[in-house]
């Protein structure tokens, strides 16, 4: 049958650079792939942003091309044969809107920025109580400080809380009421969960919180499971059947593997879920919603990096390098032991939460390949520092996003945690999750069985390469110095 006659699965995913538009078929596999650049700005250290209404119209120009599209060449897509679609977002990003006429009145404020660290680092009383009923640790890149922020520093926000017209929420909930018929003002739990004001027990806002951050809840969005009816898309007439963060979504990418699993997607930050526990009595990782429907929910213990993709950017800044991609695999191959980079972009994740000063390299007249070779390891670095603090090391990982592309950095990975790592011929984990989750409630509601099967029984996504692990002393003593420094500025300084 040829793709487009078949029932489709049309995944809009808004990632930190992008906005991609993706088609699945029923069986999982990818038929069609669109994207939009979107910028950030950084308009002083510590604080990213980017344009909502740019976001937003990225999505809405890609809906329109595919509505008209001819992408096999000769035959219009049928959009009729596009049974249902789903969101997957950047997650802790945050907006003002006007609940009247949709106008935003803040800029999107990145999960990356930390303008509010030092307001929130007068809760470190709270940081028990707030793990406990978030998952989350008490930090600057979730939502909860960033909305505070707004409300009492920006006056467009502070103007419609006056005249009762305000929103604020999660980029998802923006894009939500946007695309959807009817303007609804929803948001998933994955993307509530990362408010920090969000009770993943009760799985609702948490009145303790709300308090304790002084934010009235009915400025929030009505909280639903991922897996849910959230209405039809204003362009396409088409039902959205889940909505989901992407790093989450990235989890069900490989729904026929069979657990214990570790999945990490490397993007502007790099991620790492597993269904393995932490191992420490104080939590220093994340405990993640990944999945939910009305009558069932999901967790995974995550960890999170903050300077990935945003490294390389932040070196892009200071030492540009027009070929880069074409270089980075020859340059990790011809240098086996480059300097340490202590890589602070952006901030530390998971475990050490907390600024960590600012980046540098532990070696001089370090030439321009070696920088860019200890950016790279600097990012499987703080994997690593988070794959320690689970009970069990996986003994196979799953890697996806666009530098799980190098070899290299999968030959590192694997050498360092002593694990198979596992890289598949498609990179979409993110959409490709979200395809499936989109299809768990059509599928509840189908009669038929053959078409109740759906994405649970779809193909085994292609490997493209395996790295099993080789004997690298020297990585690891890179790391031992790479540990030792991020240590002494988060805990001695």
């Amino acid at each position: 049958m040829d793709h487009f006659q078949q029932p489709l699965t049309l995944v809009i995913d808004q990632g930190s650079h992008a906005s991609r538009t993706a088609l699945f078929t029923a069986q999982g596999e990818l038929i069609s792939l669109a994207s939009k650049d979107v910028s950030t700005q950084s308009l002083q250290q510590g604080w990213y942003e980017q344009d909502a209404s740019e976001i937003l119209l990225s999505v809405t120009n890609l809906l329109h091309e595919l509505k008209s599209a001819n992408p096999d060449g000769k035959n219009p897509t049928q959009t009729e044969n596009i049974k249902n679609c789903c969101l997957c977002t950047q997650r802790s990003s945050i907006v003002a809107w006007d609940k009247q006429t949709g106008t935003p009145l803040s800029p999107v404020i990145s999960w990356r920025d930390l303008r509010n660290q030092s307001w929130l680092d007068n809760m470190d009383r709270r940081d028990f109580d707030i793990q406990r009923i978030t998952g989350l640790p008490l930090s600057g890149h979730y939502s909860a400080s960033k909305i505070r922020w707004l409300l009492d520093n920006n006056t467009d926000v502070q103007g419609a809380l006056d005249k009762q017209r305000l929103c604020i929420a999660p980029l998802a909930s923006f894009l939500l009421f946007h695309l959807l018929q009817g303007n609804p003002f929803l948001i998933d739990h994955t993307n509530a969960q990362r408010s920090q004001l969000f009770d993943i027990n009760s799985l609702s806002w948490s009145d303790e919180l709300l308090q304790a951050f002084n934010i009235d809840e009915s400025l929030l969005p009505e909280t639903q499971p991922v897996s849910y009816p959230y209405g039809k898309l204003s362009i396409l007439d088409i039902p959205m059947t889940a909505v989901c963060g992407d790093q989450n979504a990235a989890w069900h990418a490989y729904p026929t593997m069979q657990l214990p699993k570790a999945v990490i997607n490397i993007g502007t930050g790099a991620f790492i879920m597993s269904s393995a526990r932490e191992k420490a009595q104080k939590p220093l990782l994340l405990r993640s919603i990944i999945n939910s429907s009305e009558n069932s929910f999901e967790y995974t213990t995550e960890g999170t990096v903050n300077g990935a993709g945003a490294a390389i950017s932040w070196l892009q800044n200071r030492y540009p390098c027009h070929d880069l991609f074409e270089q980075l695999p020859d340059w990790l191959s011809r240098l086996p032991c480059p300097p340490v980079f202590i890589n602070t972009v952006s901030g530390l994740g998971s475990p050490w939460w907390c600024t960590g000063g600012e980046p540098e390299f532990m070696s001089h007249n370090i030439t321009l390949a070696e920088r860019y070779v200890s950016a790279i390891e600097s990012i499987i670095f703080l994997l690593y520092k988070n794959i320690q603090q689970l009970e069990t090391t996986p003994a196979i990982f799953f890697i996806s996003g666009g530098l799980s592309q190098l070899d290299g950095l999968c030959q590192r990975l694997a050498d360092l945690s002593n694990a198979k790592v596992i890289r598949f011929c498609e990179t979409q984990s993110s959409a490709r999750g979200c395809a499936w989750l989109a299809n768990q409630i059509v599928n509840e509601n189908e009669t038929n069985q053959a078409s109740k099967a759906g994405l649970h029984k779809i193909i085994s996504p292609k490997i493209e390469k395996e790295f099993t692990p080789q004997k690298n002393k020297l990585i690891s003593k890179r790391y031992e110095q790479f540990v030792g420094e991020l240590n002494r500025r988060c805990y001695n300084d």
